[in-house]
């Protein structure tokens, strides 16, 4: 059966002196426990302590710091949409009873132990980017602190259009309708087995992301017209952004093995 502790003795002489009668001193040490020291070796660590047991205790297990971890609801979200979010929060006890959390800046009444939580908020605006932040201490004076950001992108949409968008103008509506889109914070992207079925291509792209540059199969292709220029546009959060509407001056009848947007 393995033993649990490990007893050590220390000698000293009598108090009259002599060798022939001695006293000893007994402590106990718990080694049958997992290391807790994460670093990977101690030169240079300092432990403390006046006796072995002490040193011991600080070199091989010293005291672990509480864990907080976080989440947030939509993370990344279109401009203009709602500004209410959701926090997800939790913290694990370690060595020491936990004595503060705080998240959001709201401080947490504690029990001492792991817990959890959720936390409302509204952030001042629907666009730009924000952070939410959390903090965990314990009674030995080790914390943990995490924090989540959320960023309102603008969105890109691409597809094809029967219509060449100057005699038949590009309405919010038709850019809406295209087949695909996605929550950008740039304009680079590249497209495989697209277009084709006698249309034109067409992408609206925010304005903000600058003038793009077109290569169809590899090649430079400047048969692009800008339909659109720096034109409102109300998005499906009802938020009114700039957008630039190129269509391709090209019918295609099949689809393209690659078009790069740069």
């Amino acid at each position: 059966m393995a033993k649990s502790l490990v007893r050590s003795k220390i000698y000293q002489p009598s108090e009259n002196g002599t060798g022939g009668g001695v006293s000893s001193a007994d402590f106990d040490f718990n080694g049958n426990r997992p290391i807790s020291r994460a670093t990977p070796g101690i030169e240079g660590v300092t432990p403390g302590g006046d006796d072995l047991k002490t040193v011991l205790e600080n070199v091989l297990y010293p005291a672990v710091a509480p864990i907080a971890t976080i989440s947030i609801d939509r993370p990344t979200r279109e401009i203009g949409e709602n500004p209410n979010y959701t926090l997800t929060w939790a913290v694990t006890k370690k060595t020491n009873p936990i004595v503060s959390i705080l998240v959001d800046g709201q401080a947490i009444t504690v029990s001492g132990l792991s817990q959890n939580g959720t936390k409302n908020g509204t952030f001042s605006a629907i666009t730009g980017t924000f952070s939410r932040a959390m903090s965990v201490t314990d009674g030995g004076g080790l914390s943990d602190s995490e924090n989540v950001i959320v960023t309102y992108l603008l969105r890109m949409f691409w597809g094809t259009t029967e219509k060449n968008g100057t005699s038949q103008p590009i309405s919010d509506a038709d850019i809406l309708a295209l087949a695909s889109s996605e929550l950008r914070s740039n304009r680079l992207k590249s497209f495989t087995n697209f277009g084709g079925g006698s249309t034109r291509l067409i992408f609206a792209i925010p304005t903000a992301f600058g003038t793009p540059q077109f290569l169809t199969n590899g090649l430079a292709n400047t048969a692009f017209t800008k339909v659109r220029t720096d034109s409102d546009f109300v998005n499906q959060q009802a938020a009114t952004v700039k957008m630039d509407v190129w269509v391709s001056d090209n019918i295609y009848n099949s689809p393209l093995d690659s078009v790069q947007i740069q």
